[in-house]
């Protein structure tokens, strides 16, 4: 059997030719009290802001020492520009599970909650990803840890809308990491990426590679990819470098150099 490398499985002309050639040395720590990280208000931040209808996906790892209603990545703020403004945002509840929300119309009113029903306060690294399809029902969002598929119809992710749907629209707000509006995440983050299509089963597996981090830079539909302390080019603290072609690099906030930190996964 021929097993495909991941960027031959999502479509990308630049896939990593070894092993070798890709280390993953650092991640971030985020205190929980202050620290974030800002990647600016980019359009191709806003799922399908090409317009193309391929969907939306998030993939990240993650250790939180306790997943009680963290922040952990989210285009949504409050009085941002003047006025409050939403799209989505990746936190915690009170039960220890991660969830994706995504608003509608830029209404906090008008939104759909994705969450994932195993408890994450173990203190140990996980993958996650959300991968989307655009549509409003339970059966449009698909969510994973550690490659292992969390869906209503599996009985192990819960969905529900309030109000109304519409679409999420392009506001004017930033990108952040362990924000979201004015409060904060205390977790590690690394291997950030946002994808411009609904990544499938296969394709998130070949991500989660084991249980090891795999070079997603110069995929197809890759909208940013934030390594989080690693960097192959001449940035270095405070920036975070953009690995996707997009170069929307980002900037430790309220952070010092001792936040890039060697505990990976």
């Amino acid at each position: 059997m021929k097993i495909l490398k991941l960027g031959q499985m999502l479509g990308g002309s630049n896939a990593p030719s070894g092993a070798s050639e890709f280390e993953n040395l650092y991640s971030l720590y985020f205190d929980g009290v202050d620290d974030y990280v800002t990647c600016g208000d980019a359009n191709v931040f806003t799922p399908n802001n090409s317009g193309a209808n391929r969907g939306f996906s998030l993939s990240f790892w993650i250790k939180l020492p306790d997943a009680s209603t963290q922040r952990v990545l989210s285009k949504n703020g409050l009085f941002y520009s003047g006025a409050n403004h939403y799209e989505y945002e990746v936190t915690t509840d009170f039960a220890d599970r991660i969830k994706l929300v995504l608003y509608s119309a830029d209404n906090n009113s008008n939104k759909i909650t994705f969450r994932l029903n195993t408890a994450l306060s173990d203190d140990t690294w996980h993958h996650i990803a959300f991968a989307w399809d655009l549509g409003a029902t339970n059966a449009d969002i698909l969510g994973y840890i550690d490659g292992v598929v969390h869906s209503v119809a599996a009985a192990n992710a819960t969905w529900t809308l309030a109000g109304s749907w519409v679409s999420i629209s392009n506001t004017a707000n930033v990108l952040e990491f362990a924000k979201s509006a004015s409060t904060y995440g205390e977790l590690n983050l690394d291997e950030v990426a946002l994808f411009d299509n609904q990544l499938s089963a296969a394709e998130v597996s070949a991500i989660y590679n084991g249980g090891t981090p795999t070079d997603l830079s110069g995929e197809s539909y890759l909208l940013g990819y934030w390594r989080n302390g690693d960097t192959a080019g001449t940035s270095v603290y405070p920036t975070i470098e953009d690995y996707s072609s997009n170069s929307n690099d980002g900037t430790m906030t309220n952070m010092d150099s001792g936040d890039i930190v060697t505990d990976v996964p």
